[in-house]
């Protein structure tokens, strides 16, 4: 599905985003000059590459949903809504979502001095 920059209510209708994507964004959107955010949606099914540089310096919360970690050997650790990653330096091939509903996952890093994302 994608990403999308910016605010955006990417849980169900009547059900809350965990405390915890509300406290991290928060504070990226209390403080836009000093944090990024990049909220990135997996489609059922999907499978997106990791790529390391797309992660440097991110605290990463899944939003909504579960995402599958698949490491380089094939083994996978599922995380469900409301866990907080690191995925800086890890062995992994992809990140994936193996339901049926889409997974939401939120990226907040710290910005430079010149405004850009640090790294």
């Amino acid at each position: 599905m994608g990403e999308e920059q910016g605010h955006r209510r990417d849980h169900p209708p009547g059900r809350s985003p965990p405390a915890c994507t509300g406290a991290v964004l928060g504070a990226a959107q209390r403080h836009p000059r000093r944090f990024a955010h990049r909220v990135v949606i997996l489609a059922p099914g999907e499978a997106r590459p990791y790529v390391a540089a797309e992660w440097t310096d991110a605290l990463v919360v899944v939003a909504d949903g579960a995402v599958e970690l698949e490491g380089l050997g094939g083994e996978r650790r599922r995380l469900a809504r409301g866990a907080v990653l690191w995925l800086v330096g890890l062995p992994l091939r992809a990140v994936r979502n193996e339901s049926h509903h889409p997974a939401v996952i939120v990226a907040v890093s710290r910005r430079g001095r010149d405004g850009g994302a640090a790294g």
